[in-house]
């Protein structure tokens, strides 16, 4: 080893990146102030290394982007550290110094992310027929909750509507009609078990469930040509179920109900 004599240099056989690993003593010391020369050149460059990955090597301080490959002194007494001919090509220019490497390999820097597409505006008959999209979600789901019905001694239950529900009633339509008295059915509380209910009773919650739903279905048609006709987006996004509808968007069956209910 050559620690004594920095008129030697050291061989080159040995790889640069040991070698000056092995000759500075500590991390520590690895952080204080080099000279760099470049090969072929006079000029001594006061500057600090890292090790940036296996094939680059960064150097930080002032000195002239230079492709010769270099050589780095100890700064007390100018000994020879280790030679880095090898390290000819520029991988990067970095602010305050520059990264070397050795396999001829360049800093690429990465595709840049593209912009996301911007969401086009929805069209006016977009909005219209997502809010009918929307409208029509609401009517099911009001429907499906139910009703309340008052019973032949004045108790209220309430009783849910879903799509099986309906079917059943409308089978259980019949035995009203034959007179039957004892008629199984239940109400929207899962925790009650089913029970009779009289003929007359039956025929009060058939009555009201189909009230129910034949309102909801008729006021959704017509609240539909009512979307559809609007001229402007504010005012497709100002229509909320249940709102009140112009009277030239109302259709009789609805009108006869709207009047039904003022009674």
């Amino acid at each position: 080893m050559y620690w004594n004599n920095p008129e030697r240099t050291l061989s080159p056989v040995n790889s640069d990146l040991v070698t000056l690993c092995c000759r500075l003593l500590s991390a520590g010391e690895r952080n204080k102030m080099l000279n760099l020369k470049y090969i072929g050149l006079k000029n001594l460059y006061p500057v600090s290394f890292k090790i940036f990955s296996e094939h680059v090597i960064e150097i930080t301080g002032e000195l002239p982007a230079k492709e010769n490959g270099f050589e780095l002194f100890r700064d007390e007494d100018n000994m020879l550290l280790g030679q880095y001919g090898g390290y000819t090509t520029i991988y990067r220019m970095i602010e305050g110094g520059i990264q070397f490497s050795d396999d001829g390999s360049v800093w690429i820097p990465p595709e840049p992310i593209p912009e996301p597409e911007p969401v086009p505006e929805p069209t006016l008959e977009e909005l219209r027929e997502a809010k009918v999209a929307e409208m029509n979600t609401l009517q099911q789901a009001v429907i499906q909750s139910g009703v309340n019905v008052t019973l032949t001694d004045g108790t209220v239950e309430h009783f849910t509507l879903t799509e099986h529900d309906q079917t059943s009633l409308v089978g259980l339509q019949s035995q009203v009609a034959a007179g039957e008295e004892s008629i199984p059915w239940h109400t929207s509380n899962e925790g009650e078990h089913c029970k009779f209910y009289s003929n007359a009773n039956m025929g009060l919650i058939i009555m009201q469930a189909m009230a129910w739903v034949t309102w909801h279905v008729t006021y959704f048609r017509d609240l539909r040509i009512y979307i559809r006709s609007l001229e402007t987006k504010e005012e497709v996004a100002a229509v909320a179920y249940g709102m009140e509808l112009p009277e030239k968007y109302q259709s009789e069956p609805l009108k006869v109900m709207i009047a039904a209910q003022a009674v």
